[in-house]
């Protein structure tokens, strides 16, 4: 199953939405993704049912404003080569939010979300944002959050774009090590890292299965 968390343009709050054939079909069960995976497989396929059977609203992927497919309330660690962070709930946005001005380097990857029971239920894409400094400033998630029978193991290929030229490239192993026993109900291993970037740059990432975001340094919408 692949999902979303979207801004609905009906009632203007966050509401998750299975996706199907380029449509975000929303659900109409209040619960958010992280609350969906946490009560189980089934609970999870039943609202993906319904949101597939009985769509609340229908919007066309490319014009849905995507939000992080799950919002934690603790600190989210992530482990990018050596370094270890552990990034505050406030400073976690989507692909759709701008990244600050003060972004210099991304750290991309592949976010892990815990389910009911232990090892992980669902993957999203996954890029930190650094400072000139070198200190975290931003984490953005999304947009696609895919559960894990959906990648049956395989390694994730990444590749990551500035200006058509590839910058960075490699592969996350969703099932082995840190991503997939690390601390955490969500968690990221970030293993590329980009050149300095600067302001109005362009990076396109492409995460295989995971799907692909592209976001300007510095855009304000």
């Amino acid at each position: 199953m692949r999902w979303v968390t979207y801004l609905s343009p009906s009632g203007g709050g966050e509401r998750a939405g299975a996706l199907d054939d380029g449509d975000v079909l929303g659900t109409p069960d209040q619960r958010g993704l992280a609350d969906l995976l946490a009560a189980g497989p089934q609970e999870l396929n039943r609202a993906h049912e319904r949101a597939v059977d009985a769509p609340i609203e229908i919007i066309v992927e490319l014009e849905a404003r995507m939000c992080p497919p799950v919002r934690p309330t603790a600190l989210v660690p992530v482990r990018a080569g050596e370094r270890l962070w552990e990034i505050p709930p406030e400073q976690v946005t989507g692909v759709d939010d701008p990244v600050l001005r003060t972004a210099r380097v991304a750290q991309v990857g592949v976010a892990a979300v815990a389910g009911a029971e232990d090892g992980s239920a669902a993957f999203t894409p996954a890029c930190l944002w650094t400072d000139t400094d070198g200190l975290p400033v931003q984490l953005s998630l999304g947009p696609v959050l895919t559960t894990a029978d959906e990648l049956d193991g395989a390694a994730v290929e990444v590749a990551a774009f500035v200006a058509d030229d590839e910058v960075a490239h490699g592969t996350v192993e969703p099932d082995q090590g840190w991503l997939a026993s690390g601390p955490g109900r969500l968690r990221a291993l970030l293993p590329l890292s980009t050149p300095p970037l600067e302001e109005n740059d362009e990076l396109f990432v492409e995460f295989g299965p995971l799907g692909e975001f592209e976001v300007r340094v510095g855009a304000q919408a």
